[in-house]
């Protein structure tokens, strides 16, 4: 029997390895622009060239044009085929499998996690229903009460589980799902050999993965019993360390400039109403590094809106060093004291919390001044202890300017001469080592350069099919979009073509569709290589729009023009040989007669 790995689990090995992650494991990366570069690690170089794209998850060398994406990664760097990298690649993780796994296996397993995603979207219906049911009133009165609207609830898909002990089960057995499946997808619960509803009387909150499915759920009581919060166990289908509510909606934003964390549902849903269509949470847990890494595919800059009480700034600083740790750029809502994001909205609108944003502090004002109000500066203890820490605390800035601007702070507020400071910064390095390895050299993006400059110069044609299927790669709507007007075979290079099928076929089989899962269609290298470089390219438009239809039209041009000249060779070999068939003679004449009309059009 063959060796066989499930298409589903390949996909949930590849999004639990973060590719930033994984290659900042073998070599030092540094942050640039919307992504991370380095000395690549499979040529010689001073100048570093090797750049990593966490928002597409692949990776591209300008220098030596190795690219692909986290598999084809493992396997240059460590000499693996492409089942001994996924392998690798899970045990890093902790996804188990089974040495061999059997075609029919494979499908068993993904016929349960269907069969899961389907509970999950015929459970988040009845639960929708019943919020408008005589059943729901109350539930339906709570979210009216919070101010949430009905777009509102209808955009997040909120319900109602009603109250008793089997209302959701009799209703998914009635369905024809059986009972140990309803008990794995954790909609039900199974003690003692009986099984009941885990969600009763509560608002429900549906979780959707960010490709669009429902994935499990939350649920608020709507009287005085805890917990106060529930959530679905974790399932083959959902793990709530690496999923953020309201993702599926906040990635529709384009673009995505920045993402704002809150701790709670009704937090998103409060955001998203007033216009703040960014908002994600975590699922009442501490933001995990498989949470931070996910943000990071969407975008490098974060802000934490966290509530104004105690227990809300502890949670900051809890994420603050994960978020750190992933490479995002840090910014710190601060709510008057005791305060959440749903209430400061409610009592003083967007444009109050637009201000907040415009102030948040960065990462390392944030812990200063946190750290600032643990000390009494009045006191000569005091201010040595602060000082000692906030050193501690500024090794971690690389960039010696903006250094230099906490230092003169800390000069003001304590007292003791920056050249002091400096030497207690110098004698912790000394001590500890520098917080990471220098890059010899980042160069000033000559590869880079070199390949814009090598771009221009390709005909408009090819211009257009390499822009038109990088933004098809990453957008689900521009693809559909682009379909609408022309085939696969309009396409004429033979590697734009290859990737604008397999986003076609990512489309009929209803899949998501972004840059990894293109690339997870590709296996030989070479072709993995000149893919990765075409997504590596930097966009540049006025207006996507605009700039979809003109690459559109570019090649629709082309092929009419290529079109006519396949016609004149024709009938230029008729006139030189002879026309034997004087009806296909005249046919062809109307055609170019058609073709010349519309290219003056």
């Amino acid at each position: 029997m063959n060796n066989f790995l499930p298409e589903d689990w390949i996909e949930e090995v590849r999004s639990r390895n973060d590719i930033v992650d994984v290659v900042s494991e073998y070599i030092v990366l540094k942050p640039s622009g919307r992504g991370f570069f380095a000395l690549c690690p499979f040529h010689n170089e001073k100048t570093a060239s090797f750049h990593v794209y966490p928002e597409k998850q692949i990776y591209h060398c300008f220098g030596c044009g190795v690219g692909g994406d986290v598999f084809s990664f493992i396997m240059s760097i460590e000499g693996l085929n492409f089942t001994e990298a996924v392998k690798y690649l899970a045990d890093r993780v902790g996804i188990s499998l089974p040495e061999t796994v059997s075609p029919n296996q494979a499908i068993h397993s993904k016929d349960t996690k269907d069969t899961l995603y389907d509970i999950n979207r015929e459970a988040a219906r009845y639960y929708h229903r019943q919020l408008f049911s005589q059943k729901g009133e109350q539930a339906l009165e709570y979210l009216t009460s919070r101010g949430v609207d009905i777009k509102t609830i209808r955009r997040f898909g909120l319900g109602y589980a009603p109250a008793g002990w089997k209302n959701t089960k009799d209703y998914l057995l009635q369905l024809g799902f059986k009972e140990e499946e309803l008990v794995q997808s954790g909609i039900i619960i199974q003690k003692n050999n009986k099984s009941y509803d885990r969600f009763r009387n509560r608002v429900m909150f549906p979780i959707i993965h960010p490709r669009g499915t429902v994935i499990a759920f939350g649920g608020r009581v709507l009287d005085d019993s805890l917990p106060k919060y529930l959530n679905s166990s974790d399932s083959p289908v959902f793990n709530k360390s690496s999923v953020l509510f309201g993702l599926n909606l906040a990635k529709k934003e384009r673009p995505l400039k920045n993402i704002i964390i809150v701790e709670g549902y009704m937090d998103v849903i409060t955001l998203h109403q007033y216009g703040f269509k960014n908002a994600v949470a975590s699922l009442g847990t501490s933001l995990t590094q498989g949470q931070a890494s996910l943000i990071r595919r969407y975008t490098r800059e974060v802000f934490i809106a966290y509530d104004g009480d105690a227990a809300g700034q502890r949670a900051t600083l809890r994420g603050l060093d994960i978020l750190y740790r992933a490479g995002l750029k840090i910014r710190v809502m601060e709510f008057p004291k005791g305060m959440d994001p749903d209430e400061v909205l409610k009592k003083y609108g967007s444009e109050y919390f637009n201000k907040l944003m415009n102030q948040a502090v960065s990462l390392i004002d944030y812990k200063l001044d946190h750290l600032k109000n643990e000390h009494d500066l009045e006191t000569v203890e005091g201010r040595v202890s602060y000082a000692t820490k906030a050193a501690n605390i500024l090794i971690t800035v690389d960039n010696v300017l903006e250094r230099d601007v906490h230092i003169k702070r800390l000069e003001r507020l304590t007292g003791f001469k920056s050249e002091l400071l400096y030497q207690q910064i110098d004698k912790l390095l000394s001590r500890n080592g520098p917080k990471g390895v220098k890059n010899p050299s980042v160069g000033n993006n000559s590869h880079i350069r070199r390949l814009e400059t090598q771009t221009a110069l390709l005909p408009g044609y090819i211009k257009a099919e390499k822009g038109l299927i990088n933004l098809m790669a990453q957008n689900e709507d521009i693809a559909k979009e682009v379909f609408k007007r022309l085939t696969v075979e309009q396409f004429q290079v033979d590697i734009n073509k290859e990737v604008a099928k397999i986003i076609m076929e990512l489309l009929e089989k209803g899949k998501e569709i972004n840059v990894a899962a293109v690339l997870s269609y590709v296996k030989d290298k070479e072709k993995m290589e000149q893919i990765a470089e075409i997504f590596a390219r930097e966009m540049e438009y006025d207006n996507i729009n605009k700039y979809v239809q003109d690459c559109i039209e570019e090649i629709e041009i082309y092929n009419l023009q290529d079109r006519r000249r396949k016609l004149q060779k024709q009938i230029a070999d008729m006139d030189q040989h002879g026309i034997a068939d004087l009806d296909e003679y005249r046919s062809i004449i109307q055609e170019l007669e058609d073709l010349n009309y519309r290219l003056k059009m």
